[in-house]
């Protein structure tokens, strides 16, 4: 929701949520399915006690870079539910770019700004976590609630830093109706996939809708082969790179992956380069490309813009070897406290109202995710590319992609600003081993001058 985003993510979001949009020092896995079907068993969970409340009038000011409307929307339903039961406190949410959020917040920091409330994780902001400029939440009572398994995920140096809402999954949405009528199984492998891009061109359907203008949708389009399959095979290739024990060019599976992006890329809607995430997820829901390389975070807005749609979900196949593909995953919308907080009880109290039932219930219902708390509160009314991720979920055949860490920072900041260029360029005239010699030599400069 690692993050989008991250990443998660710069798109630490998506890459560093997507969103999302980094992670932390523990061991990169898969998860069995006997843990994956104790993870999506409810179970009963203790009640968090609430802070202290002194009942002063506070007003909790919130930065975020969520760009999905059912997710702006049902965070302002929380905050609303939250301030009706506490009339004291209230929120100035605010919203930043995810390309510059990571800079926006350190600037607010410097000029003695910080909000009370910050999404994001403490791994993908490495520098700001290292200075001290989250609370450290590790023995709060809200933390226990926390899914044990995605604990790590908003840890670092063994201190947990943030309250993680929900799990992001990543993998290909698509539409029903269009696969049938064109004669197309669910893709197993990639000659599959690629097989199926090549049927939907010929019938003069775009294979996938797909933006490159924001962080939001080029990082999706590439983190479920990224982070999945390939991870897998290479479990920290990310912290190997950046410590400059290995290079890209040491990496076939790495080399493999870009390949599949410059081959793909060639199958999306040809005005890509100018639209932006909420238009390619437009595109898709009303029919106009088939499949859309996404996070489960964008199942709200596709059904803002077609409720009744006839789509699923497939895992994305990196291989021709099904049993090498995976669903990567990580925690999403990831919420900390800002250690220079005057309001630290409040926004306390907020936290432990987030991961109480009422409070994952509104999130469930609005954004049709699957929860990393241990109350594990379900949409009252499941989406079909939602029940379609859980069932993959329940296989076991996932890994948690922010067990070690992602990109961050410049790294991060100069990876996207390359894959993009690539991305963008002539599918006859960009080359894979140019790209990797490219991002080799940038990552050096980065390395040397830390």
């Amino acid at each position: 929701m690692k993050k989008i985003l991250a990443l998660c993510f710069s798109s630490t979001l998506v890459v560093t949520a997507l969103s999302g949009c980094s992670s932390n020092e523990t061991t990169s896995s898969t998860t069995s399915p006997a843990a994956t079907a104790a993870a999506v068993a409810a179970t009963a969970a203790p009640a968090t006690p609430a802070p202290k409340d002194d009942g002063k009038k506070v007003k909790l000011t919130v930065v975020h870079y969520m760009v999905e409307k059912p997710k702006v929307d049902t965070f302002k339903k929380v905050t609303d539910k939250f301030t009706e039961k506490n009339p004291n406190i209230t929120f100035d949410i605010q919203v930043m770019p995810v390309d510059k959020f990571n800079d926006n917040i350190k600037l607010k920091i410097a000029a003695n700004d910080q909000p009370d409330i910050i999404f994001g994780r403490p791994a993908g902001m490495v520098e700001m976590t290292q200075a001290g400029n989250f609370l450290d939440l590790t023995n709060e009572p809200f933390t226990q609630q926390i899914d044990d398994k995605f604990k790590p995920n908003v840890t670092y140096d063994n201190k947990v830093y943030g309250l993680p809402i929900d799990l992001m999954t990543n993998g290909v949405m698509y539409n029903k109706d269009i696969f049938k009528d064109a004669g197309i199984s669910i893709p197993k492998t990639y000659s599959e996939l690629l097989k199926a891009a090549e049927t939907l061109k010929a019938k003069g359907i775009p294979a996938f809708a797909a933006s490159w203008k924001d962080g939001a949708s080029y990082m999706s389009f590439m983190w479920p082969d990224m982070w999945g399959g390939p991870l897998v095979k290479m479990p920290d290739y990310a912290g190997s790179i950046t410590s400059g024990q290995k290079k890209f060019a040491d990496l076939p599976e790495y080399k493999g992956f870009l390949t599949r992006v410059g081959q793909l890329s060639q199958y999306a809607n040809a005005d890509a380069k100018d639209i932006t995430y909420d238009r390619a997820s437009q595109l898709f829901a009303q029919g106009k490309a088939a499949m859309d390389i996404m996070g489960s975070f964008a199942i709200g807005t596709i059904r803002s813009y077609n409720p009744a749609g006839n789509f699923g979900v497939f895992m994305f196949p990196s291989y021709d070897n099904a049993a090498d593909n995976y669903m990567t995953l990580s925690t999403d919308n990831t919420w900390m406290i800002g250690s220079k907080s005057k309001n630290v009880d409040a926004a306390k109290k907020f936290f432990a109202y987030m991961a109480s039932d009422e409070g994952a219930q509104i999130w469930a219902d609005g954004v049709q995710t699957i929860s990393a708390l241990k109350n594990n509160v379900k949409p009252s009314t499941q989406d079909s590319m939602a029940s379609d991720f859980l069932d993959i979920y329940k296989t076991g055949k996932v890994v948690n992609n922010q067990l070690k860490p992602l990109w961050y920072g410049q790294f991060d900041d100069s990876w996207q600003k390359t894959m993009l260029k690539f991305i963008y360029a002539d599918p006859k005239t960009r080359s894979v081993d140019a790209l990797v010699q490219e991002l080799d030599t940038t990552f050096a400069k980065i390395i040397a001058n830390k």
